[in-house]
């Protein structure tokens, strides 16, 4: 039977018990059974496990925290569920460290992180944590180690209680992928805190996300906590935050020639914006990505390369040529959050920059699926089409986004997350051998079948795995059809068919490999094989970028030791388009063992237009293209440098493939 107590009762019955003496740590062993435990509780709210020469056992299962009345215990805050780091973490230096997983945890979230979306299958199986700081500051949590697999996509975050956050409430601290990795783990994760009081328990929460295989939401992780003593105003402090912290209300800025670092007062120009304080930065100044900067006007040019930020009411958009800093519910801006979300002419829509304004097309007109160039008029959605998109009610057809509940879909048609992970598509179901979009945008292959390509690349047939170019690889060997080669080694890949430079190539869905090049577009819907060209330094920035010539090219490299920047430059012609794409290996979906590389584009005023880190359905690589950014069309005429970069994480080798279409 499972007793659901608050804490001063539990803690009044367990006086009734004294001298009951303490053997084992609570649920000994790395990994919590979900078993109720025999358990003892201690004046500081500690539980240890009761030893066999116990008195009295008491066999119950309660909240780690005192449980208000108008608000359910979650299940991963039930003592059986918390991990005690105090008790069963192992003490490094000033570095306590614990080993976990995450695989018999329940799927349904107990404590939603405020980092991500549970709606998308995000911030699942979650592992509770309870810690006791000894001192008062802020801490450093993290999952980037070799320990944690390498595989294991990651969501860490901290809160001063076990309960989920109501609205207007804060964490302490939470994080999906780690900026820069040391260990090698891009996909991990790690916080550095709010300020946190010594004797009051800090939960940490350790959950996962689904992915696209290879990348799994449960596996083993390293989780490590560093106490950070803090400094006063103006003294010295550690710019990275791991040595040390400064004192509330201030913040490590690099200062002075040469730069020296010292905590300096949030809310000044360039540093800190100001925590739980009004206002959060000094006048003329506006928070932006947690730093106080100067505020633009609306109309100013804006972006990576500026100065400044878009006052409020605004938004940094690229619309006519130009990152400018836009009203919402204008043209190319986000929608408004009250009252009409765009203006006359325009329509709402869901992108993977959020909500935008775009160009309102009327029902049945083409239109742009992935909601770029444009939006249907309020009351029809963007299909998609083998051609593009045609506007249409929801739900009605297949590669229609799906219509609110309860009827998501016309009879017949199934309910899923689209090819641009942001949105639900209405699909056709396929049984074997019947047609297909290899897109995934109109159909879905049943039976444990999936759609290959055939030769001309837009439709294909629904195959099993291991049978066609296209599908994916099988379990065990022969992986793929005498002729065909799995894109991976190991892991789950798709089959492909080896193509000689010139040959017209797959770059939608991967299912051909161009030997000694790669796969680069000709056209719209076109791509051939061309032959790699290996990068040439010096060309660590964009005003060393190596010139190329072509309208299209394929640069292999590597991005090692001190080289952390590769750069080409070419010409785009007024009102072009540019598709540039980061490849590590051959599978579309690039995975951990190739790096993670990241994709930057520079217009020809030098300044930075894009920059683009793990596109949606390309795991670690990127793609910069006009289904994905609306930079990438209707281009000024000049000379564009196009970068491939790294964070801390080797890259040991990589592909950057770049079209340039009229």
């Amino acid at each position: 039977m499972i007793l659901l107590l608050r804490l001063g009762s539990f803690l009044a019955l367990a006086a009734m018990l004294a001298g009951c003496p303490s053997t084992s740590p609570l649920d000994a062993g790395d990994q919590d059974t979900g078993v109720e435990d025999d358990a003892t509780v201690h004046s500081d709210g500690s539980m240890d496990a009761l030893g066999p020469d116990a008195d009295v056992h008491l066999r119950i299962d309660v909240p780690m925290v005192e449980v208000p009345a108008d608000r359910p215990v979650p299940v991963a805050c039930m003592v059986s569920a918390v991990v005690d780091l105090n008790a069963r973490g192992a003490a490094d230096g000033g570095v306590l460290r614990y080993v976990g997983d995450n695989r018999s945890a329940l799927r349904t979230p107990s404590l939603p992180p405020t980092c991500v979306s549970s709606k998308i299958n995000e911030g699942q199986y979650q592992v509770v944590h309870r810690y006791v700081p000894r001192i008062s500051g802020r801490m450093r949590v993290s999952l980037d180690d070799q320990g944690t697999d390498a595989n294991f996509d990651t969501v860490l975050s901290a809160q001063s209680e076990c309960f989920a956050l109501l609205p207007g409430e804060r964490s302490l601290g939470c994080n999906n992928n780690v900026e820069r990795s040391a260990a090698m783990r891009p996909r991990a994760s790690e916080i550095l805190t709010a300020r946190v009081t010594a004797g009051t328990p800090v939960f940490i929460i350790v959950s996962g996300n689904f992915n696209e295989d290879p990348i799994v939401p449960q596996g083993t992780y390293a989780l490590s906590v560093t106490e950070l003593p803090e400094v006063a105003l103006g003294a010295g402090c550690d710019l990275a935050v791991r040595a040390n912290a400064c004192a509330l209300g201030s913040s490590c800025i690099a200062t002075g020639t040469p730069a020296m670092p010292r905590c300096v007062a949030d809310g000044l120009r360039d540093t800190r914006c100001r925590v739980d304080m009004d206002p959060d930065c000094d006048v003329g100044l506006r928070c932006a990505l947690g730093f106080c900067r100067t505020a633009l006007t609306v109309g100013a040019p804006c972006g990576p390369s500026t100065n400044g930020v878009c006052p409020e009411g605004s938004v940094c958009q690229w619309v006519d040529g130009g990152n400018t800093c836009l009203r919402t519910g204008t043209r190319g801006a986000d929608c408004r959050d009250e009252g009409t979300p765009c203006d006359a002419t325009l329509a709402c829509v869901h992108t993977r920059f959020g909500d935008n304004c775009r160009t309102a097309a009327p029902i049945g007109a083409t239109c742009d699926p992935w909601g770029i160039r444009d939006a249907c008029a309020a009351g029809s959605v963007c299909a998609f089409t083998a051609t593009g998109g045609t506007c249409v009610a929801a739900g009605s057809v297949a590669g229609a986004p799906c219509a609110p509940s309860p009827t998501r879909c016309a009879a017949g048609l199934e309910c899923i997350l689209g090819p641009d992970r942001e949105n639900e598509v209405c699909v056709r179901p396929v049984a074997p051998g019947g047609a297909c979009d290899p897109l995934r945008a109109t159909t879905q292959c049943t039976t444990n079948t999936d759609c290959a390509a055939d030769s001309t690349f837009i439709s294909g047939t629904c195959v099993a795995p291991g049978r066609a170019a296209g599908a994916p690889c099988q379990a065990v060997e022969p992986r793929c059809e005498t002729g065909l080669t799995c894109s991976v080694t190991t892991g789950a890949g798709r089959c492909q068919r080896a193509l000689s430079p010139g040959a017209e190539c797959d770059l939608r869905t991967g299912s051909t490999r161009c030997t000694g090049g790669g796969c680069v577009r000709e056209g719209v819907t076109s791509a051939i094989c061309r032959t790699d060209t290996p990068e040439t330094e010096p060309n660590d920035a964009p005003a060393m970028a190596t010139a190329i010539t072509a309208t299209g090219v394929s640069v292999s490299g590597a991005l090692a030791g001190t080289d952390t920047t590769d750069c080409i430059r070419v010409t785009v012609p007024e009102g072009g388009s540019m598709v540039a794409e980061t490849y590590t290996g051959d599978e579309r979906v690039c995975a951990l063992a190739g790096g993670d590389p990241m994709l930057s584009v520079f217009g020809p005023s030098g300044a930075e237009i894009a920059r683009d880190d793990d596109s949606p359905g390309r795991g670690l690589c990127s793609t910069f293209a006009p289904w994905t950014y609306p930079q990438a069309r209707g281009l000024p005429g000049g000379v564009y440098a196009v970068c491939v970069s790294r964070s801390d994480t080797p890259v040991p080798q990589y592909r950057l493939t770049v079209s340039v279409l009229p």
